[in-house]
């Protein structure tokens, strides 16, 4: 990237980050998205969230372009199988020939939207195509002009394309319930912060079935799976979980946990339970 490079665990932690105006709306929007659409995505999201954090370290390239790619892969996936299901002639059988062709083409995919994002977050940034293609190890018998490509995805992403959520909730979240605290530096929180977003979404599917059986109502646990408001605040708790300092006092995690339940919409002890899925995927690690 030749404008615009930063330290790949630098996270927008300042006074002047955050959102404006009713901020929640846009997550309660994305959470119904993800909650009513008919494609599983859990399957796919570690080999493609490895595959972009590996690219994005390679190139030391910023959160922001990091996560907001796994994002809009994640949401092409989705859009590409709703195209698919819409066909006039669709059988089983042809939409898993589609899907099979799309993942084939996947490393060309992430390429693309790298670039795409990295435009998108930073004006008059610039990629190296050629050594990010080589990277990803895009077939050389794909020999398909990039530009074509990104015309192709945002074609089928409806020229939908946004910043992170998941990483937008847990620097605002940052900002407001962990630095105020002076229990650790900035950097630190934002080092932690990066490491646990990459295992968010690279375990997205372990993390949440050691839930399933906590909830009876399986609409309900889909709701709370499809939303990024409580993963961010359940993230925002394993930090703090983390943090010696914090580790082992009821009063910080009360008094952090209880107004962070609130942001989120739902019960402390919910976003406690996400926390502790998250610990245990740790300590598999």
């Amino acid at each position: 990237m030749t404008n615009g490079r930063m330290n790949n665990e630098e996270l927008v932690l300042s006074n002047e980050s955050g959102f404006q105006g009713d901020w929640k709306t846009i997550y309660h929007r994305d959470a119904l998205l993800w909650a009513s659409h008919e494609y599983d995505t859990d399957s796919i999201m570690k080999p493609l969230a490895q595959m972009v954090i590996c690219l994005a370290n390679q190139f030391n390239l910023s959160p922001t372009i990091e996560f907001t790619t796994i994002d809009t892969l994640e949401l092409l996936l989705v859009r590409a199988f709703q195209s698919w299901m819409q066909s006039p002639v669709t059988f089983p059988d042809t939409v898993e020939q589609q899907k099979d062709a799309f993942l084939r083409q996947l490393p060309m995919y992430v390429v693309a939207v790298f670039d795409i994002v990295a435009k998108y977050s930073n004006l008059g940034s610039k990629l190296d195509l050629a050594a990010m293609k080589r990277a990803a190890k895009v077939s050389v018998a794909i020999d398909t002009n990039m530009l074509t490509v990104e015309f192709e995805v945002i074609k089928i992403l409806d020229s939908e394309l946004r910043s992170s959520l998941l990483l937008g909730a847990f620097e605002r979240f940052s900002k407001q319930y962990l630095l105020p605290l002076n229990i650790e530096s900035k950097e630190t929180i934002a080092s932690i912060g990066v490491r646990l977003l990459r295992v968010a979404v690279a375990e997205r599917a372990l993390i949440y079935d050691s839930l399933k059986t906590s909830m009876k109502d399986m609409e309900c646990f889909r709701r709370f799976k499809s939303n990024k408001l409580i993963l961010a605040g359940a993230i925002i708790l394993t930090v703090l979980y983390l943090i010696p300092a914090a580790r082992h006092s009821s009063v910080l995690l009360n008094q952090v946990a209880v107004p962070l339940a609130d942001d989120c919409c739902v019960q402390s002890t919910n976003l406690i339970y996400l926390r502790d899925a998250i610990l245990r995927v740790i300590g598999g690690h």
